[in-house]
């Protein structure tokens, strides 16, 4: 299997969406201290974000551009509610809703704060997508 699903390359063509400094996601992903699949790695070092795509009607954030990126709402999801070191936050929140990545397993979630936090948590919240090349997959519809 592609590190990257092929027609994502056709979707995010345009220059703006071309990573510039590959060397801001590692710093960022050391910041965090997560390891992340080569799909993930690869998908911030080729693109810059964020993105808006109706096939998910979330914004998908950037690593490191913008002022509230992944790192912003992966720490503030740290501090304010606790969670381990191995969940990103993907999205701003929408409706009471965050797009959530478990970087030890590569699973993808759509995760409310009235209770799917605990059962996340817990492990019994089932994965939207089960891991992070498919959740790209639907979010561009390649």
């Amino acid at each position: 299997m592609d590190v990257l699903p092929l027609a994502l390359h056709g979707v995010l063509q345009e220059d703006f969406y071309k990573r510039r400094n590959k060397s801001k996601v590692n710093t960022v992903l050391a910041n965090l201290d997560v390891e992340v699949s080569n799909s993930f790695r690869e998908f911030y070092n080729t693109y810059e974000g964020p993105f808006w795509e109706e096939h998910v009607p979330y914004e998908l954030l950037d690593m490191v551009e913008e002022d509230r990126n992944i790192q912003f709402y992966t720490d503030i999801l740290r501090k304010v509610h606790k969670f381990p070191k191995n969940y990103l936050v993907l999205s701003e929140l929408s409706a009471n809703t965050v797009l959530i990545l478990n970087t030890l397993t590569d699973k993808v979630y759509c995760m409310n704060f009235e209770g799917e936090d605990e059962l996340l948590l817990s492990g019994e919240l089932k994965a939207s997508w089960s891991t992070f090349y498919v959740f790209l997959e639907d979010y561009f519809g390649c």
